[in-house]
């Protein structure tokens, strides 16, 4: 039978075991190795050993297997302590680890990462064909690390090990406000913006890894249309997503979401646009 992914504190008397043995959380840990930068051989210890059972998993999840080949050379990474995993059916969805880095002069680094991988948001830019007004849809839900029960934000979602980002951008458009979008229709806002120098924006880098690459889509609707998609609600059931759709205009944006996904796109948008590298009008290519 496969055991639970239930985060233990160091300090907790014990967890059950198979069987109804319960593990001494005061023995020392197994020590497993993990390479970085696909040279160096670095210890990788669990905190609760009934996490152990993963290790596999976690070295196959893309999110911690880009971080291990792709760190800075300027850290020195002495040792990656696993503190929880989270498990999304068969695959890991989150883990929370503390590393041991210090820079090039010895100097220790803060090294607690909570782990989730990227994601993609997308900013529909819908241009309306009676008056040319100018529109775009936020998804309102709860959201229960904020404690805010409507929160809005842009359309986003997280990457799957494909690592098909433009793919998945159009996808969970599709599922949060069903608007359906062909891939060669997205324009990379971060691309455009940082020229390969990042590949997306980081939220909260000084305790998540999450990247968030951002997506422009233009569309002319119809008032009707327009009207039709606000108060929608959306959302894929089964994965708990209660999605209610709203429609404000772009310059109401600014102030309407305490996004750091939408104030991200709307200030590389604005800033393509005074540039000239990005028509004014906002309508998509003829």
């Amino acid at each position: 039978n496969t055991l639970p992914a239930s985060p233990v504190g160091r300090f907790g008397l014990g967890v059950p075991a198979a069987g109804g043995e319960r593990l001494n959380m005061s023995e020392q840990p197994q020590q497993f190795t993990i390479k970085i930068r696909n040279t160096d051989d670095v210890p990788l210890e669990f905190e609760n050993p009934i996490h152990e059972q993963y290790l596999d998993k976690i070295k196959q999840m893309k999110a911690f297997k880009d971080w291990c080949n792709g760190i800075d050379g300027d850290f020195k990474v002495k040792k990656i302590l696993i503190q929880s995993v989270d498990m999304f059916g068969p695959r890991v969805g989150f883990i929370k680890f503390s590393a041991d880095i210090q820079d090039k002069e010895g100097t220790k680094i803060p090294g607690v990462v909570f782990m989730r991988g990227n994601a993609v948001g997308i900013f529909v830019l819908i241009t309306c064909e009676e008056d040319k007004k100018q529109y775009t849809v936020l998804t309102v839900q709860p959201r229960v690390p904020t404690g805010k029960y409507n929160l809005a934000e842009l359309p986003a979602g997280m990457l799957d090990d494909s690592g098909d980002f433009i793919g998945i951008a159009a996808k969970e458009l599709q599922e949060e406000t069903g608007i359906m979008v062909k891939q060669k229709d997205l324009l990379d806002l971060t691309d455009m913006a940082y020229k390969g120098a990042y590949l997306g924006v980081y939220p909260s880098a000084g305790g998540c890894d999450e990247m968030i690459r951002l997506f422009l889509y233009r569309v002319k609707m119809k008032r009707s249309q327009i009207t039709e998609i606000h108060g929608r609600c959306t959302g894929v059931l089964e994965e708990g997503e209660k999605i209610k759709l709203k429609i404000i205009s772009i310059h109401e944006l600014w102030r309407a979401a305490p996004d750091v996904k939408a104030l991200s796109a709307l200030c590389i948008y604005e800033n393509l646009v005074a540039r000239r590298e990005l028509p004014a009008d906002g309508l998509p290519p003829q």
